[in-house]
């Protein structure tokens, strides 16, 4: 955890503007990251439950735009400043919101990678739009429906509470986030989590929330993820487990798995090197 390195990784995605597109019914807030030349390549990051586009680990980003990625991260509807819109909050509908942005963007097809709901948000994309993904990175899933593996009801209840500020948002999260060992070896890590730069509101998190229950899966999908996929978990992760993530990996025919000793469901920020390398030699072969 290389604080001088986060702090200049900020300053780099500060530099691009924050641009709004309109999509059917709702306005999408959204960033480039990158050169933006022809021979660039778009590649997506999804967002999960909660998580604003400001969230993302920075040196990841810095490190995938300033190589041969145009990165794009987005705030789910109803999440920073895009609106919720007037249709159903369902898994399916924010799949059809990232398939709209990228059209909006004019991208026939991008990297997708996304985190825990945004996962499932990915898994979705692949199903439902094919024609716009060309490889998938899926960090944090399983495969939802009556596959899933139910969180405890404690976790559930801290997701849920949207009371208090962004930064005790944040530290309510944590204890879920990292594994214990590596929160007394970081005790002010709290400092340097990007943290929400605004509240979510209860509306927002329960239609999520919903939206996550009511998924049907990719077992109980009339059609196969068929893009070349990686899926990403820590051997800590207590929110979305290994077990989860192995019952995913059986469901999908071009699938690598990785999995990271004492990482948890956020080792993106444990290991943020470790997760780039990973993730960069898998999209270089794909």
């Amino acid at each position: 955890m290389d604080i001088s390195k986060e702090t200049l990784a900020r300053e780099y995605i500060d530099s691009f503007p924050t641009q709004k597109a309109k999509l059917d019914d709702i306005e999408i807030e959204y960033k480039i990251l990158g050169k933006r030349s022809g021979s660039s390549k778009p590649l997506i990051f999804i967002p999960g439950l909660k998580v604003t586009m400001d969230m993302w680990e920075p040196t990841i980003l810095r490190e995938l735009a300033q190589s041969n990625y145009n990165v794009i991260v987005y705030n789910n509807r109803g999440t920073g400043n895009s609106s919720v819109g007037v249709k159903d909050y369902s898994i399916t509908q924010l799949a059809n919101d990232a398939a709209g942005l990228l059209d909006e963007l004019n991208i026939g097809k991008a990297d997708v990678l996304g985190w825990s709901m945004g996962s499932y948000i990915a898994e979705e994309l692949a199903l439902v739009h094919p024609n716009k993904v060309n490889s998938l990175i899926l960090y944090g899933s399983g495969p939802g429906g009556d596959k899933a593996i139910p969180s405890s009801p404690e976790l559930m209840e801290t997701f849920s509470n949207v009371s208090g500020t962004p930064e005790e948002q944040a530290r309510q999260i944590l204890s879920y986030f990292f594994p214990q060992t590596w929160l007394q070896k970081y005790p002010d890590y709290i400092n340097h989590f990007p943290l929400l730069k605004g509240t979510i509101s209860l509306e927002t998190v329960q239609k999520q929330a919903q939206a996550i229950i009511k998924w049907n899966g990719i077992y109980n999908s009339p059609s196969q993820i068929v893009q070349p996929t990686l899926v990403l978990v820590g051997t800590k992760d207590i929110i979305t487990t290994p077990k989860a993530a192995l019952s995913l990996v059986e469901k999908i025919p071009l699938v690598s798995l990785v999995q990271i000793k004492d990482a948890g469901h956020g080792w993106m920020y444990q290991f943020p090197e470790k997760f780039s390398k990973v993730i960069q030699t898998f999209l270089d072969i794909n």
